[in-house]
């Protein structure tokens, strides 16, 4: 299916790791996993760091008043470029839940003079990737095309974003497919506890309503679709970033082809500031299944606060580093009691916060939900050790060159920190911040940010004991 689920599980979004986001937890059958694990007190053989050498990025405004990031590599096969809007399914509407959802699901399906199968085929035939998604904040297109079909490229680019045809088969078929999820997802524990969670954080905020509803979708019509990129999509709401084999003098004139007829104003519903509060307890929604999926967590941190990587570093260590993090040696190592169990960050501008996810047989979830109350306690009281600390900020620098194994890998980081504010000499810099944090800064960040005492989890399924 196309994008129809892509915005999910958007409150699970992580700033600089993964390519910016993280996987929502999945309920699945058991698996016969071994973990090897060096003997106690054993020191892991050392590791050379892999060199990386930063891209020079160059920043400039075209003619028609698009501000851009570039980074050029004229060794690189492709082009790649990734544009941001900001607002996305929370400012839709309320009446219109899932409007967000629906319009970039149209938008590559037909566009100017091409119905849905030409634009396809034009794209299969030249090698061009268009796509569009969305979270809870905003609106992200991608484009990626070889150096000698840039003109269609863009050209098909530009149609997609000023000019989508919203046909009506189309739009029935795409909402055909929205609602097939929508009713997929009240069989799907780990989906109805993530709605849930929205609506009991969230409680009459804009972020209680960002996951689609059949009525929202139903009430969408062609006129919604077509203010919805009228609104949306303009100058003063945008974010670009270009990556690959192509130059400044290049770009310029594409670019201003695709972007440069946007509005110069946009008119996005604005979503409030919000500070999740609510004390530490478990709420149980009955499901007659044999696994239960839990949601977990309580107000974090934002991006730009100056514990922020303090926060990442131990947050790694914790519950985001995989196999290797407190949580998943805690609860699934060593007592078998999830299938899947982790936590992380997320940088919601609107609502920073810490956020887990576990998923178990209902014998064995209420058990896993003390041994994560547990953690989270000690972690607050006692912070990560200083062998945890240092094998964490091993991981977090030398895997961060992985994230710019592609060029759309790269458009899309690149986006990302203007989206932040992060600065150009930010992808230098990244790995000294790591490196900068301390064992005390660690502790200290743990005991501030880690609040056992509102510890909330959302449980469904039909957990014993709870």
């Amino acid at each position: 299916m196309k994008k129809v689920t892509a915005i999910l599980f958007s409150v699970l979004l992580l700033f600089p790791c993964r390519a910016f986001s993280e996987p929502s937890a999945v309920v699945k059958r058991p698996t016969k996993i071994r973990v090897l694990r060096p003997a106690a007190n054993a020191e892991l053989p050392k590791i050379r760091p892999v060199p990386f050498n930063a891209p020079e990025i160059k920043e400039f405004v075209t003619p028609k008043g698009i501000k851009v990031w570039l980074v050029e590599e004229k060794d690189a096969p492709l082009i790649s470029a990734s544009v941001l809007f900001r607002g996305g399914s929370a400012s839709d509407p309320e009446r219109l839940t899932g409007l967000t959802e629906l319009a970039v699901s149209l938008l590559d399906e037909g566009a100017g003079p091409y119905d849905a199968e030409e634009f396809q085929e034009i794209k299969a035939q030249k090698g061009i990737d268009i796509s569009f998604n969305a979270d809870a904040d905003s609106v992200t297109a991608s484009l990626t095309t070889l150096p000698e079909y840039k003109e269609e490229a863009f050209d098909l680019f530009r149609l997609s974003l000023t000019k989508p045809r919203f046909d009506r088969k189309a739009v029935k078929r795409v909402k055909e497919q929205m609602y097939a999820v929508i009713e997929a997802r009240k069989g799907r524990p780990e989906a109805m506890a993530q709605k849930r969670w929205n609506r009991l954080i969230f409680k009459g905020h804009p972020y209680s309503r960002i996951l689609p509803e059949r009525d929202g979708v139903e009430a969408v019509g062609r006129s919604n679709l077509k203010r919805f990129v009228k609104t949306r999509f303009a100058k003063d709401n945008i974010v670009v970033s270009v990556a690959g084999n192509i130059s400044e003098k290049e770009l310029i004139p594409l670019l201003d082809g695709a972007l440069g007829g946007l509005p110069e104003e946009s008119a996005v519903l604005p979503v409030p500031a919000f500070s999740p509060e609510r004390k530490a307890g478990i709420d149980v929604l009955t499901m007659a299944i044999p696994q239960s999926a839990t949601i977990f967590g309580h107000k974090g941190i934002a991006r730009d606060d100056p514990d922020f990587y303090s926060a990442l570093v131990m947050m790694h260590v914790f519950g985001s580093g995989g196999m290797s993090s407190r949580l998943f040696n805690a609860v699934r190592e060593k007592k078998g009691l999830a299938y899947s169990v982790g936590a992380t960050l997320s940088v919601r501008h609107g609502a920073p916060m810490i956020i887990g996810a576990a998923a178990s047989e209902n014998s064995k979830l209420a058990e896993a939900v003390d041994v994560i109350k547990n953690e989270w306690r000690k972690m607050a009281e006692e912070g990560p050790t200083e062998k945890e600390l240092r094998d964490a900020k091993t991981y977090l620098t030398g895997s961060f060159p992985l994230t710019f194994s592609s060029t759309p890998a790269l458009a899309n980081y690149l986006t990302r920190m203007q989206y932040f504010g992060l600065p150009k000499d930010y992808l230098q810099k990244r790995n000294a911040l790591i490196e900068a944090v301390t064992l005390d800064d660690a502790k200290k960040t743990a005991k501030r940010i880690m609040h056992p005492e509102s510890l909330f989890f959302v449980v469904v399924g039909k957990p014993a004991n709870l």
